[in-house]
């Protein structure tokens, strides 16, 4: 019969005399090449300082980890011990680390050390793309998302189960470090003072550091509760924290339901989604990022953005102020928007139609009418209601929020008490009607003129895409569903990581698209 099969290319047991280098074995367009041709132009000089040059076994160059971390990041390996095994066993990270056995704990530490360093990694790899022409900061887009945090979604506790707990395990830690001492004081009877103690067993040193780690979480819980003061919009149960990673917050999915999450925030240039800023936030707190994005966006690159997008979850008047004071257009909807609202009318002085009065915009929270339904005369200082009635001055009254304190302008009705809306429109048992307009009310009319424009909504209807596209990819190609490593401190390093692993991504594909034409650098 005819062999017809194809012959082995290489004898496994033929002694070659002139055997194929690594490097042949991997094709001149493979994306691994460009990775290392990035990374070695890039200054690694305040990594290497970190390194002792002269104690122990020679250690690998910060270069060769970190391609290793940002490349199998890229193709969606995270696991270190997944690593390690890529590092022996795939041609091309054999070829990457130029045949260095990595072990899976030297790639854990470094994932989760040299925070400034990243930073700075990241910053570069930024302003390589920008010189290719990836980045031109005509339109940034902010969004964020949830992220489960390394914890069960059952590992969580109140305050009543955190004591109990936390009383449990005391007394387990008395009882066995008593145990200990006995056994040191036999010890000592039988060998006298110069007899060696038994140390410490590794179970109570465990213990003890649970104990600790459960303590902490207890003081977290108790700030929570402070913060959460007599909000009637929370749980009566209170609030409840991981016991794993205390920093997470109990927060609903994406894909539903309720879990320990972290809220991570990306800066998106809109030219080639490119990343240009990231940051991991705890709680809902995504409208906190703006200003400290813009600072390190202009400290990075050198300028800021000419155009900011964003969805209602960072419509603060305080970031609508900003972007106006640094000549940022920003293009951010209110959170509470209503599609129609017959309170809009030519003239405010005359009262909404009776047949219109179930379309007036209501507040979700507060159960009675919207500020929306108050139309504000500038040039009088005035609200009028949708009865057409004023609402005059009254005085001024502080005010704090989470993010910022400041001032109000407090307007209060004179003929609430005969008015046929009284019942929806004044809440409780207050006798008038009060609306209240602090010092960034002019930014968000403007804001709002900006969006309705059609310029504006041309420009932001390009947000969705550009912003949720690198969740898409970050979460389904890199498969970022679940963070790692514990703690906002190290979960920060990991989301900076991922960044600069998906910006890398980009670049190769630019690479790759340009077939193999080589990075123009500065």
């Amino acid at each position: 019969m005819i062999n017809h099969w194809s012959r082995p290319v290489i004898d496994r047991q033929q002694i070659a005399l002139f055997a194929p280098t690594l490097d042949a074995f991997i094709e001149e367009n493979h994306p691994v090449r460009i990775v290392d041709e990035v990374l070695r132009q890039i200054d690694f000089g305040p990594w290497e300082q970190e390194y002792d040059q002269f104690i122990g076994q020679p250690p690998i160059h910060p270069r060769v980890l970190a391609g290793v971390l940002l490349y199998g990041i890229s193709l969606g390996i995270r696991s270190s011990r997944k690593l390690e095994d890529c590092c022996g066993n795939r041609l091309d990270f054999l070829w990457l680390a130029e045949g260095r056995q990595i072990d899976h704990s030297t790639i854990c530490k470094f994932r989760s050390e040299h925070p400034q360093q990243l930073k700075q990694l990241f910053r570069d790899l930024v302003l390589t793309a920008r010189e290719m022409g990836l980045v031109r900061l005509n339109q940034v887009t902010w969004d964020g998302t949830r992220i489960r945090g390394n914890n069960s979604r059952h590992a969580i506790a109140g305050h009543k189960k955190l004591e109990e707990l936390i009383q449990e395990l005391d007394n387990q830690f008395d009882q066995m470090l008593k145990e200990a001492n006995a056994v040191d004081v036999e010890e000592q009877k039988l060998f006298g003072q110069e007899g060696h103690s038994v140390p410490l067993p590794k179970e109570l040193a465990r213990k003890h550091k649970r104990l600790e780690a459960l303590k902490r979480a207890m003081e977290t819980l108790k700030k929570m509760q402070a913060d959460r003061g007599n909000r009637k919009d929370m749980s009566p149960r209170g609030p409840r924290i991981p016991l794993s990673d205390s920093d997470a917050r109990i927060l609903p999915n994406k894909e539903g339901g309720y879990a320990p999450n972290y809220t991570p925030v990306l800066a998106v240039d809109s030219e080639a989604g490119i990343v240009v800023d990231a940051v991991v936030v705890v709680g809902r707190n995504e409208d906190a990022t703006i200003a400290p994005s813009l600072e390190r966006i202009e400290q990075n690159l050198g300028e800021l953005p000419k155009q900011a997008l964003a969805d209602s979850a960072f419509h603060t008047g305080s970031n609508l102020e900003l972007l106006e004071r640094k000549q940022v257009q920003g293009l951010i909807p209110e959170r509470q928007s209503f599609i129609e609202n017959p309170a809009l009318r030519a003239d405010p002085s005359q009262a909404v139609a009776e047949a219109d009065w179930a379309k007036l915009p209501v507040n979700p929270q507060a159960k009675v009418l919207d500020k929306a339904a108050f139309i504000y005369i500038p040039e009088r200082d005035v609200y009028f209601c949708p009865m057409g009635r004023a609402l005059q001055f009254i005085g001024m009254r502080k005010y704090r929020r989470e993010n910022c304190q400041g001032v109000y302008r407090v307007y209060q009705g004179r003929q609430c008490v005969i008015c046929p809306l009284r019942s929806r429109c004044v809440a409780g048992k207050s006798k008038a009607r009060s609306v209240y307009r602090d010092e960034y009310d002019e930014a968000r009319k403007r804001a709002q003129d900006r969006l309705q424009s059609e310029a504006g909504k041309k420009a932001y209807n390009q947000r969705w895409p550009v912003a949720e596209g690198r969740f898409g990819v970050i979460k389904s190609v890199i498969g970022m569903r679940q963070f790692l490593l514990r703690g906002l401190a190290k979960v920060s390093l990991e989301w900076i990581w991922t960044a600069a692993a998906y910006n890398l991504k980009v670049m190769l594909r630019h690479q790759i698209q340009k077939k193999g034409g080589r990075i123009a650098m500065a």
